[in-house]
């Protein structure tokens, strides 16, 4: 059984990547570990750049770890900066924007292996994109 993820072991290329925004995989079943309702991310967002409006079904929680932004939730936009934790309800449309001028740094907590994914299952994605 798989306990520990190393920072060299870490894997990219989530759907959310795009120039200046990375999402690593931690705990996730790819990655070697037996999850049954949560995974772990690591996102980072360079200054003046902003992940996907997206939406998926479950519930997902951020714990801002270094810089400053917006996180935009159904069209409403919070300031959030480092020691933040914020909370997105399930399908709803969000993004993280850094409005900062280090690079934003969150943990991302959601709950995706175990509910029906958008817009159909099995997906290549457990995320509906809405932009680009």
């Amino acid at each position: 059984m798989r306990v520990v993820i190393r920072r060299e072991e870490y894997v990219s290329g989530a759907p959310m990547e795009r120039p200046g925004v990375r999402d690593w995989k931690l705990i996730y079943p790819e990655q070697g570990f037996d999850v049954k309702t949560l995974c772990l991310g690591l996102v980072e967002v360079e200054p003046g750049h902003s992940t996907p409006l997206h939406r998926h079904r479950c519930e997902e929680v951020y714990y801002i770890v270094q810089g400053s932004g917006v996180v935009e939730v159904e069209g409403e936009r919070h300031e959030i900066s480092a020691g933040d934790a914020v909370y997105i309800p399930v399908n709803a449309r969000h993004r993280v924007i850094n409005t900062g001028r280090e690079t934003l740094r969150y943990v991302a907590v959601g709950g995706v292996m175990l509910v029906p994914l958008l817009p159909e299952w099995p997906t290549p994605s457990p995320y509906e994109i809405l932009e680009g």
